[in-house]
């Protein structure tokens, strides 16, 4: 009964997941693109024949197991096959209930319990993610086997459980290696990613009170580079500040830190002991995965000549506008934050109708907007890949954006500055929002008098962005092949750490009306995002089913749109 009463929001999920998986099956009953492939060596798995393999399949057989151990209850058949993404896509959305809520900082109220479950309820509508939970593809199940390894590396504090426990690493290793029965990518995430945490939380043992004094810049603490590498080494400390109140020095200064803290590790064979206890898990996890590439002879598996690893920086150009297209509701705050501070300065009574919370980063400064953008016109001019599928196959919408981005030649060049905006616009909502809700009539914040009666995520410190960035530089500069599949997993991680709010259901105030004040702000982008995800997922979906069309060299057969 706990469990229902705790996750029977969850059910909102099914009407959407139950439609779209119903009208699919009922207008493409048949296997689709790469369900051709997926659905005939599922039905090998399914007959206990596991050795045959179709060359043109590149991913591990994850899936193709699940299927052989829930044929006894769902069958074989193509529907019963794609029904395991949907009970899969149920499945994650309960795991990232309980990812969401770890992050709140009062787990224990109504509030944030619903906060939480609309998050993850979000999350499973995300348009890329939520298509493909009524076809027979990997999408779905290899992300639910990442969000379990990351629920259990999360779930257990440092303060409460040692990180060298043998229990909880066996937990993760395994479920680490289930991660790479269904993508090798996954690597990045669960051996990678988790290893940056452990590596920036192992190294830190400094105090709140010199960490304070380094973010505030005292003399001889943070006020330079040097100062900084100083107080790391004598201190052990890390420079970590969080992402809201950072520039793009603060970043720099976080690296000089680490690689500070790095240097000193020989000098301390306890302390490197320490580490290598708490990265083991992870380390086995890699010698797996290594020992996999030489049995293999190759990461790929199946077809290696259309999957060559090859060097694509633009993929993290690409990465910015495909997280603001999607995700603008969430980052809305910061799209308006840099021109209302603009307006303020010459009109401070603007203050008064829209407060922008005070930031060295409410915009942008132009010789860092300039800095980058030459950066982002370097990579679009010498390493710009377009590879032979993409522009071959115009059932994928990828195909139209490149098109377009392709034609005239200085379009291309046209996009950096894009880029590079909408990549600050997701950097800065993982800080708070810096539009804050005001009663009018009092003139007064009520974020800050409702502080006590409130529930907040907390923001990711710098240290966060850095791991990300790199773990997404990894996971994507070495594939030719533009998908908005591959952005799945670096926009899920990035979602999960975007701060939320909302207020209690029960008042905590003493005051009727500022409890009244306090329920209203329930974070409401939100309920834009869920707007939004369903407008897309139903103009895609109504794409795919209902404007098929015909290629010449396919006559008769029905051609479908989809990411």
């Amino acid at each position: 009964m706990a469990f229902l009463r705790h996750n029977a929001w969850l059910l909102l999920a099914l009407p959407p997941i139950l439609l779209w998986f119903t009208a699919v099956n009922s207008i493409v009953p048949d296997p689709y693109l790469d369900e051709v492939f997926h659905v005939p060596q599922a039905k090998q798995y399914c007959d206990g024949r596991f050795l045959p393999w179709d060359p043109k399949i590149t991913t591990p057989p994850g899936l193709y197991f699940i299927s052989y151990l829930l044929k006894p209850v769902l069958g074989c058949s193509t529907t019963s096959l794609r029904a395991i993404n949907l009970l899969c896509t149920l499945a994650l959305a309960w795991i990232l209930q309980r990812i969401y809520a770890r992050r709140l900082l009062r787990r224990d109220s109504t509030g944030s319990q619903r906060l939480a479950t609309h998050s993850a309820l979000n999350t499973v509508l995300f348009p890329p993610l939520f298509f493909f939970s009524a076809l027979y593809y990997t999408d779905i199940s290899s992300t639910l086997a990442v969000a379990l390894f990351h629920n259990s590396f999360t779930a257990t504090d440092r303060s409460s459980l040692p990180s060298h426990n043998r229990r909880r690493n066996i937990r993760l290793v395994v479920y680490g290696l289930l991660a790479l029965l269904f993508r090798q990518t996954n690597i990045f995430w669960v051996a990678i990613f988790p290893a940056g945490i452990v590596l920036f939380r192992e190294l830190d043992r400094g105090h709140a009170v010199v960490k304070d004094s380094m973010y505030r810049q005292v003399a001889g603490f943070g006020d330079s580079w040097n100062g900084v590498a100083r107080t790391s080494w004598k201190m052990e400390v890390l420079y970590d500040p969080p992402v809201q109140n950072s520039s793009l020095e603060d970043y720099l200064k976080c690296l000089v830190s680490l690689v500070t803290l790095v240097l000193k590790l020989p000098t301390q064979p306890l302390r490197l002991f320490d580490l290598l206890s708490a990265v083991s898990p992870v380390l086995i996890i890699l010698l797996n995965f290594a020992l996999f590439i030489v049995l293999n002879g190759g990461v790929v598996l199946g077809d290696k000549s259309n999957h060559v690893a090859t060097l694509h920086t633009p993929q993290l150009l690409y990465l910015w506008p495909f997280f603001l297209f999607f995700s603008w509701p969430v980052i809305l705050p910061h799209l308006f934050a840099p021109p209302l501070a603009i307006l303020q300065r010459f009109a401070p009574q603007i203050r008064r109708l829209v407060p922008i919370k005070s930031s060295i980063s409410a915009s942008p400064r132009i010789v860092v907007l300039t800095g980058f953008t030459a950066l982002a016109l370097v990579m679009v001019r010498y390493n710009t890949t377009i590879h032979p599928f993409t522009l071959a196959d115009n059932r994928h919408y990828v195909f139209y954006v490149f098109r377009l981005l392709m034609r005239p030649w200085w379009m291309r060049y046209l996009a950096a500055p894009v880029y590079v905006l909408s990549a600050w616009s997701c950097v800065q909502a993982l800080g708070e929002p810096p539009v804050q809700a005001q009663d009018a009539a009092a003139g007064k914040d009520v974020a800050a008098e409702s502080t006590a009666s409130r529930t907040t995520a907390q923001g990711p410190n710098v240290s966060f962005l850095v791991i990300w960035l790199a773990t997404t530089a990894l996971n994507l500069i070495t594939a030719p092949l533009v998908e908005p599949r591959y952005f799945i997993l670096p926009w899920l991680f990035w979602r999960l750490h975007v701060p939320t709010s909302a207020a209690p259901t029960k008042p905590q105030s003493a005051s009727g009306a500022l409890a009244t004040k306090a329920k209203s702000q329930y974070d409401k982008r939100l309920w834009l995002e869920t707007a939004w995800f369903l407008a897309v997922n139903a103009v895609t979906g109504y794409m795919f089913l209902y404007r098929g069309f015909a290629w010449e060299s396919e006559k008769g057969k029905v051609q479908r749109f989809m990411w």
